[in-house]
């Protein structure tokens, strides 16, 4: 009720004023029809009373006066009621209004709610897209992670078999190597002692002494029984290319004329088989006296 006196006030006070207006010009004609009223008439005084000079209202008059308070009064009820029916539309038509304002923002505020509850669902439908779409990336990535992993292992299983193949293939080389090499080396010490079981090495031995007598200078202090003991170092092709009397019963001259003899010896005959060559030489020298 407050509410409908607070914004309907200007309506409610143009109302009353209008009824005080009514009830002012009712009180207004009901004062001048009681100051036209004749003046009371005596019972008891005769008064003769010239007609023409009278002016006494007719009763036509006060019907017609009647009337026209009747009219005044109908007027201010017909405006009063018309005042009353434009307040009423005038409420209604703001209650209308009010009502329809409160379903514009009924509306307003269900539009709202339903573009939130669009823009929520979207908003999850993007995040389930988006951890669907991670999920795939990172089940891509951790099969394409597998994926190497296996490729990285094969590679290395394969070069680990490789590996092996080639350390086994390394060691039957080896193997085979160190075979054919026994076997060379069974094979040379074979033919070296048939060789000097042939009596060749006593002959290669008596070469190279002829030789070194050939080239020896004999001193004046070399006396019979001469017997010296020589290390000589030669190469393969026989160029002599150290020699050294260890032991010897001869003095230093004769030791040193040895060592010469050697030197000018070079190169040495080359062994009757190839099998009995020896870098280093240990000679026996025995001069004939």
């Amino acid at each position: 009720m407050a509410g409908y006196v607070k914004g309907n006030w200007r309506y409610l006070a143009g109302a009353a004023f209008l009824h005080l207006l009514f009830a002012g010009v009712f009180a207004l004609t009901m004062i001048q029809m009681s100051l036209n009223a004749p003046p009371p008439q005596l019972a008891i005084q005769g008064v003769v009373l010239d007609a023409s000079k009278v002016n006494v209202p007719s009763r036509r008059e006060q019907q017609e006066k009647e009337r026209e308070r009747q009219r005044a009064e109908q007027q201010a009820r017909d405006e009063a009621a018309a005042q009353q029916r434009r307040e009423q539309e005038q409420a209604a038509q703001q209650e209308a209004e009010q009502r329809a304002e409160q379903e514009r923002q009924v509306e307003v505020q269900r539009r709202q709610e339903e573009e939130q509850r669009r823009v929520a669902e979207e908003q999850v439908a993007r995040d389930r897209q988006e951890a669907e779409r991670k999920r795939q990336a990172e089940a891509e990535k951790q099969a394409k992670a597998d994926a190497e992993r296996k490729r990285v292992v094969e590679i290395e299983r394969k070069q680990q078999e490789e590996a092996q193949k080639r350390k086994a293939a390394e060691e039957a080389r080896q193997q085979s190597s160190r075979e054919e090499e026994l076997r060379k080396q069974l094979a040379e010490e074979e033919g070296l002692m048939q060789a000097e079981s042939a009596g060749l090495n006593n002959q290669y031995a008596a070469l190279i002494q002829q030789q070194i007598e050939r080239n020896w200078n004999r001193p004046p202090s070399a006396r019979p029984g001469l017997e010296c003991r020589i290390r000589v170092t030669q190469a393969p092709n026989g160029v002599v290319l150290s020699a050294q009397v260890e032991q010897c019963n001869g003095d230093a001259a004769v030791k040193q004329s040895i060592e010469a003899a050697v030197m000018r010896s070079s190169p040495l005959p080359p062994p009757p088989d190839r099998r009995l060559f020896q870098r280093n030489l240990i000679l026996n020298f025995k001069p004939a006296d």
